[in-house]
Parts: structure tokens; sequence; C-alpha cells
């Protein structure tokens, strides 16, 4: 008997409706109905061009948005849309400007024990400890804990973002676009420090991602998206190297032409 996969999409669209007056609304389709799975410890990388309804999907996946129909499984289960505190506990999400996602108001401490105080019955000691302990898991030092977040730099604020997503121990984190904003030299060390992690606690990932040098060197399945449509889905090699349609190599050939970022060495 297979074991079922840990995270099964079953005919998941979304639709955005604007009301424009009494009488008129404005229908844009985000994404038609998809359907995919991802296993345990693999990461799925949504590419596409601009419009093509990757973000709206991690955000859906992730809970930021409802969808408007089809089924979100993980392990089994079906994740029903307002069953906040059950996805919040199983799947997280990073976005891609942390200057924006974090309270500059808040020390980080707050910041991250806010997920606890919400979805665990932790006393504040146990709280404390947590966060320091995933604060060191992500390459930051316990004494940040007291820190604001204007006092890092992006790279570091990041890190936070990535220790809040942790926090709750989930099953698969969905990153939007998480590292496009940093530098060369930082991007390599969050993309080794998610690997890292990957391997150390089992996770899988939803990367929406728009270098293709990051796809190769992480990635195990990608989606190809264009206008809300899948274009190309599969393992990550085969897409790459070898796509079966004109319009997912023009993607791809967009994407070889715009972005540069390899692996470093060692």
């Amino acid at each position: 008997m297979s074991q079922a996969p840990l995270l099964k999409v079953d005919n998941l669209s979304k639709v955005y409706v604007n009301h424009a007056g009494l009488f008129r609304k404005n229908v844009k389709t985000a994404f038609h109905p998809l359907s995919f799975t991802l296993d345990r410890g693999q990461t799925l990388a949504l590419m596409g061009d601009a419009g093509s309804g990757k973000s709206s999907l991690a955000k859906v996946l992730a809970g930021v948005l409802p969808p408007t129909k089809g089924s979100i499984f993980i392990d089994g289960e079906k994740i029903e849309a307002n069953d906040y505190k059950k996805r919040c506990q199983l799947i997280r999400m990073i976005f891609q400007d942390p200057n924006t996602a974090l309270n500059p108001r808040s020390r980080i401490g707050q910041i991250l024990e806010a997920p606890l105080l919400l979805n665990t019955s932790l006393d504040a000691e146990q709280r404390e400890t947590l966060v320091m302990d995933t604060l060191r898991m992500v390459g930051l030092l316990a004494e940040h804990y007291h820190f604001y977040p204007q006092m890092f730099s992006t790279g570091q604020k990041q890190r936070v973002a990535l220790a809040r997503a942790l926090i709750l121990s989930p099953n698969i984190i969905v990153a939007d676009e998480a590292i496009s904003n940093l530098d060369i030299s930082v991007r390599s060390q969050i993309i080794n420090l998610l690997l890292s992690l990957q391997e150390d606690l089992g996770l899988s990932y939803v990367l929406v991602a728009n270098d293709l040098g990051v796809v190769r060197h992480v990635s195990d399945q990608v989606i190809l998206m264009h206008e809300g449509n899948v274009v190309e889905a599969g393992p990550s090699h085969k897409v790459l190297n070898n796509p079966q349609s004109e319009l997912a190599a023009r993607l791809l050939q967009n994407y070889n032409n715009e972005y540069r970022w390899q692996p470093a060495n060692g």
C-alpha cells in the first residue's frame, strides 16, 4: 500500500470578483483548476511570468487567500479553508519583503511568540526557550530576542521571517519569492540554510521563484504557469532541460536571459 503524498491539491482554482457599481462586477481568474502532489522532504518550484497566478496559488495554499473551488489535503486529511488554526500549524508562509512583513514596533521575541500564544498552551518560559532555540536554528543569536526589526539587515530579517515560519514545526513552508530581494551572497546563505533545515527537519517547500539557477539547485518538481494555466509540470530536470511545448520553452528562455544566479562553490 503506497503512502499518501504529504500535500495533495485537487482541482484548486482562484477567481477574484470585484464589484463595480450596483449591477456590474469584474471577474478575473488568478489560476484555473489545477491538481498536483508533493512528497515529504521535497521542493516544488512555481514559475511563470508576471500575472501567471503563481503568487496567488502560493497564498491560497498557505491560507492567506481562500480558494474559489477545489481541495487541499495534508497527509490525506482535507484542510478546510476556514480551519485557520490547523492550516497555520501545518503550512507556514514567508513573504517576499521582510522589511514590510515584520512589525517594526514589536521586538523579535514578541513577533515569534505571537503564533505560540495563538496555537499552543506553552507557558511564558517555554515560549521564550522555544523562540531562542528557533533563532539559533536559523543562524541568529538568542539575544536577538530583545532586538527590533530595524536593527537587522534585510538578510537577517528574512532569517527572522523564516524563524516565524518554523516556530510551530510545520510540514510545509511556502515562500513567495522570499530571496529575490537579497544580494547574491546573502541569497546563497539563505538557500543553504533552507536546504540544511529541509534535511534536518524533513520539511517540504513550495517556492515561488523567478531565478532559474535557484530552481535548478533546490527543486525536485516544477510547475510552469502562464495566464493562470499550467503550461508544464513534472520533475525539475525534465521540465527545465526538455520542455515539451513551444510556450514552455519560450518562458524558460526568458528566465535564462534574465537571471544568472549560480550556487556558490564548496
